[in-house]
């Protein structure tokens, strides 16, 4: 591992880290979801200015085994260990094509649900809102569905003209629905109107995209040639180009719930970065044996890093 900035904070786990999630609810903001081979562990974190300022607090507290491995996670808006009853509450996408819901009082109910079915690999699982009535997912068979928990039901599919990459719900109107195509078509859609409201373009192939929580008018797309900015408060977005590196093939990105314009890449091979839109400044740059995921906190600069078996946490300052 080489970084200009050393880790935070350094957690081993037991086999590879395939993918994670920071909660992005205040509610349940210090649990991160952590995918494995076999399973998905959930740890719970405590940064120093959340606690007694002196040293970070981490530890396991849930796992579930699973039939599948899983590709992608979401926490449900239902998560909390602060109220009781408690609940954990995961949706992922498995390498059998399916979109299950993971859930758990850390007593003596557990279950695991199939809530969607796709035909073809699942890239990417959503929430919508506070209330979590509604689960996005997207896939290779280039659908994008969506499923109402309340009605155990499927309420919406759209037909996509290639690959599904990412699929985000906006940050502040659960009823629309960001869905981010691999041949580089970001379309949003009307869940309840059933058609599309806004389409921007980007370079094919596209591999990732974000949705600002702090300013979402800010849509970020990663692809072959670094990323592509748009600002949607516009009436006719424009779209800015953004290098990433030397130019270099961005696999995903994550945008920073807490600050503005500073967004978190990984570029191939295993590069991740730090990069401020704004002021062009790279505060982490850490070149690592593998990638397994980056995730931010919700309401702090902290960057989680999945690393062949380990979890790494940067914090992110003078930006």
């Amino acid at each position: 591992m080489e970084v200009n900035i050393a880790p935070a904070l350094s957690v081993n786990t037991r086999t590879q880290v395939l993918a994670l999630e920071f909660s992005p609810y205040e509610w349940s903001r210090g649990l991160l979801a952590v995918a494995l081979p076999t399973s998905v562990a959930v740890y719970s974190i405590k940064f120093k200015e959340e606690g007694d300022g002196t040293s970070e607090e981490c530890g396991q507290v849930w796992e579930w085994h699973v039939s599948s491995q899983p590709v992608c996670l979401a926490w449900s808006p239902n998560a909390t260990l602060r109220a009781a009853p408690r609940c954990l509450q995961v949706t992922l996408g498995s390498t059998d094509h399916k979109v299950t819901q993971l859930t758990s009082d850390l007593g003596d109910s557990h279950t695991a649900q199939d809530i969607l079915s796709h035909t073809d690999f699942v890239n990417s699982v959503t929430y919508n809102g506070d209330s979590g009535n509604f689960v996005a997912s997207v896939g290779d068979d280039l659908t994008a569905r969506v499923w109402d928990s309340s009605l155990q039901s499927q309420v919406a599919k759209f037909l996509l003209t290639s690959p599904g990459m990412v699929v985000r719900f906006h940050p502040e109107d659960p009823d629309l629905l960001l869905v981010a195509e691999k041949v580089g078509v970001l379309r949003v859609y009307s869940v309840a109107g059933g058609c599309s409201t806004l389409s921007v373009r980007c370079p094919g192939p596209l591999l990732s995209a974000d949705w600002s929580i702090p300013d979402p008018s800010l849509l970020v797309a990663a692809g072959a040639k670094g990323l592509t900015v748009w600002n949607l408060a516009s009436q006719q977005p424009r779209s800015e180009h953004v290098e990433v590196g030397g130019g270099e093939k961005v696999l995903n990105v994550a945008v920073c719930r807490s600050v503005t314009g500073l967004v978190a890449t990984h570029a191939a091979p295993h590069t991740v970065r730090v990069t401020h839109l704004h002021s062009n400044k790279v505060p982490i740059a850490a070149h690592l044996k593998v990638v397994g995921g980056i995730s931010w906190h919700q309401n702090l600069p902290y960057l989680a890093v999945g690393s062949d078996r380990r979890i790494l946490f940067w914090k992110i300052d003078n930006v």
